[in-house]
């Protein structure tokens, strides 16, 4: 159980790197909007070597006995769970605390 959770937590946490590397993406497609595709490309495989380097990382630090599949699949869940949570509200918070200054400003 512990390393199903710590497995989860990883997922959950590389959901962190994803949200940076898509504010990163958008900045730069913001400014060259033809090198969208080529940056999701690189983003994505950034993200899959993150998540890998986290997993690895904390199999080493807790040492993990081997690797098994549900160690994996708790990675992802934890990812997916980060996305279908966390992202949401971490998304709506920044929305509000952009467009407030925002809206002042435009006034």
């Amino acid at each position: 159980m512990r390393y199903f959770l710590i497995s989860l937590a990883c997922g959950v946490l590389s959901g962190v790197a994803y949200d940076v590397l898509y504010i990163v993406r958008r900045a730069i497609a913001g400014r060259w909007p033809r090198a969208d595709k080529p940056l999701t490309y690189v983003s994505d495989g950034i993200y899959a070597l993150v998540l890998a380097a986290m997993f690895i990382g904390s199999s080493a630090v807790f040492r993990f006995p081997d690797m098994r599949v549900y160690m994996v699949l708790a990675c992802l869940l934890g990812a997916a769970l980060y996305v279908k949570s966390l992202h949401v509200l971490l998304a709506f918070l920044i929305n509000k605390w952009y467009n407030r200054p925002t809206k002042v400003v435009k006034r």
